[in-house]
């Protein structure tokens, strides 16, 4: 018998409820202040007063879920943040962590509850060992790595699913909304297996081309560069779009892909469970960790809410006496280096790494504070005689990028770190390695804050020009002056329009009324804009998405050998080429 959670009732739809309670407690409220105006304030004291409105209220506090795999520390550091600040506006919030990868017990929250479950395969550890290695072998992931991931993704779906049982506690608790991200759409899958109607996506990088081709977000190709594994800005040469829009195709084959298998996985228990797409596509919200004003400018829906900083503290906590040592050492200043906990610092090709830290040791007016992996006894050995450079296993990052003696960060670009940065006015080195960092590298650079070092020209000249530039370049630091004061005066906080808008959906249930119809025709959108801004005739389009796919297949062969093609469709008079995989991109 199929299970009520599968359906696609709108019984949550109306949230008048909700919202007519809280207007009979604020009415009540005001009956209040009116009988004890006289004594209220002497008796209460007016902070008094706001903690028992807050009271009268809180019996409308939404019922929150947040589901964030263990995918790594960024990702839980993020979704934690949201929880977080959920749980101080008043919400019940629970943060479901299926343990991918075992990080201890680092779950990402400090004030939501969490349910961890455990007992998965390997299989996702087994994908990311070695990842660093394939990272420095070539300039960018293909087609294949990002296949085998989602293979992962999907096998850890499944897991999960098997142990569904667990989900029962889960599905008692009734939630009125559930969060999840766009890098693992098990979670959709699992938030329509237990019940809940009203799902709030989270673009844990700026937009993602999946989140853009669920939600119907236009896209054109001209000048919003794909996110994953492009190395391109805003500004793009004819060669530079044609490419933009072969990744763009290539991004949603491999999306499409991912998804099919994962819905596969739920229709082993409904046969009619929809597709994960479509659940996605029906979204009442999408928040973007990203920062409008940092990110390159490109069309959004009302939908799209950036929350990008959400978390960051304001105020830098005090450095203990380690780190305070640290920072006063270097005439100059201090530069920190910090890749990332997926691919550190030692990781680098030796030659790169022995370039790098002999350009370091030259630049002896400052000092260099480095973050290692605990085993990376090579960059040990290879520092020891090196004065001005400091190794340590873990930075407190936020704290330090607010010292005054920080002059400059080399960082890899993920969001999260660049956001942080930014509101520091740190400028940076960026030195992307993988996914969206490429693409946020230009944005740096766009933004004139910052300059990008590619990670295979990595070497003693090309780091210490590079680092040299950014140090002695005051445009730098002063365009990133102006940015961190127009990321902080704008008009609403991160946490701000998270809360609202959240408030929003537990109060009025589905937002249909924010649904684009294009989503409906995915294809037909993200296809026809992209081509009416690169200008090609439609042969030279053929051929050249020919060339590009042809180039990419030699390593990205997809979906042991189930069939990859490059598919020729039409719309109207203009040919379209796309990589499509498995079923085709209909």
């Amino acid at each position: 018998m199929k299970n009520n959670a599968f359906s696609n009732s709108n019984s949550l739809r109306s949230g008048s409820a909700p919202v007519q309670e809280r207007e009979r407690k604020f009415v009540e409220f005001k009956e209040f202040l009116k009988c004890s105006h006289s004594h209220s304030r002497k008796i209460l004291g007016m902070n008094s007063l706001y903690l028992l409105f807050l009271v009268l209220l809180g019996v409308d506090a939404g019922k929150v879920l947040v589901y964030s795999p263990s995918i790594s520390r960024s990702h839980l550091i993020s979704n934690g943040r949201i929880a977080d600040a959920l749980v101080d506006a008043g919400h019940d919030v629970v943060m479901f962590i299926p343990e991918y990868e075992q990080l201890t017990e680092f779950t990402g929250t400090k004030k939501a509850k969490v349910i961890t479950m455990r007992g998965f395969s390997t299989k996702y550890e087994e994908e990311m060992e070695g990842l660093g290695v394939t990272m420095f072998s070539t300039s960018r992931l293909g087609f294949w790595e990002r296949v085998m991931f989602e293979k992962s993704i999907t096998h850890m779906c499944d897991d999960l699913m098997a142990k569904r049982e667990e989900l029962e506690p889960l599905r008692a608790m009734k939630f009125d909304v559930a969060f999840s991200e766009q890098i693992d759409l098990c979670g959709v899958g699992v938030i329509r297996y237990l019940g809940i109607q009203n799902h709030l996506w989270i673009s844990t990088t700026p937009i993602m081309d999946a989140v853009s081709y669920n939600l119907g977000i236009p896209s054109p190709s001209s000048y919003v560069p794909t996110i994953e594994e492009n190395d391109n800005g805003d500004k793009m040469d004819f060669w530079q779009r044609t490419f933009n829009l072969y990744m763009h195709f290539g991004s949603i084959a491999v999306h499409r892909y991912g998804t099919d298998g994962t819905t596969e996985v739920f229709r082993k228990y409904d046969p009619d469970f929809p597709n994960v797409r479509d659940i996605a596509a029906n979204s009442s919200l999408c928040f973007v960790n990203s920062d409008e004003v940092l990110d390159l400018p490109r069309p959004t829906i009302t939908k799209t809410i950036y929350i990008g900083g959400l978390g960051v503290p304001t105020v830098a906590k005090p450095l203990d006496e380690k780190f305070s040592k640290i920072m006063s050492k270097g005439k100059k200043g201090v530069v920190v280096i910090s890749l990332g906990s997926i691919v550190p610092f030692g990781d680098l090709p030796l030659p790169s790494k022995k370039g790098a830290l002999k350009a370091m040791k030259e630049m002896t007016d400052y000092h260099f504070l480095i973050k290692i992996a605990k085993d990376d006894e090579n960059t040990r050995t290879l520092t020891k005689d090196m004065n001005n450079i400091d190794l340590v296993e873990w930075l407190p990052q936020v704290d330090l990028l607010a010292h005054p003696r920080l002059k400059l960060f080399v960082m890899h670009g993920g969001i999260n770190g660049l956001v942080e940065t930014a509101l520091q006015a740190v400028p940076t080195v960026i030195v992307p390695i993988f996914a969206d960092q490429f693409r946020n590298g230009r944005m740096v650079e766009k933004r004139g804050i910052g300059k990008v070092l590619l990670k295979l020209e990595i070497g003693y000249e090309s780091f210490k020009n590079a680092v040299q530039t950014v140090l002695n370049t005051p445009s730098y630091k002063e365009n990133a002056i102006r940015i961190a004061r127009m990321m902080r005066d704008k008009p609403f906080t991160p946490e701000e329009r998270l809360v609202k808008w959240t408030t929003f959906a537990i109060d009025h249930g589905v937002l249909e009324e924010l649904h684009v119809e294009v989503r409906e025709q995915k294809l037909v959108s993200n296809m026809q804009t992209p081509y009416q801004h690169i200008l090609l005739d439609a042969e030279s389009t053929r051929n050249l998405f020919s060339i590009f796919a042809t180039l990419d297949s030699r390593r990205n062969n997809i979906l042991d050998g189930e069939t990859t093609h490059v598919f020729f469709g039409s719309i109207g008079k203009c040919h379209l080429c796309y990589v499509c995989a498995r079923h085709g991109a209909g």
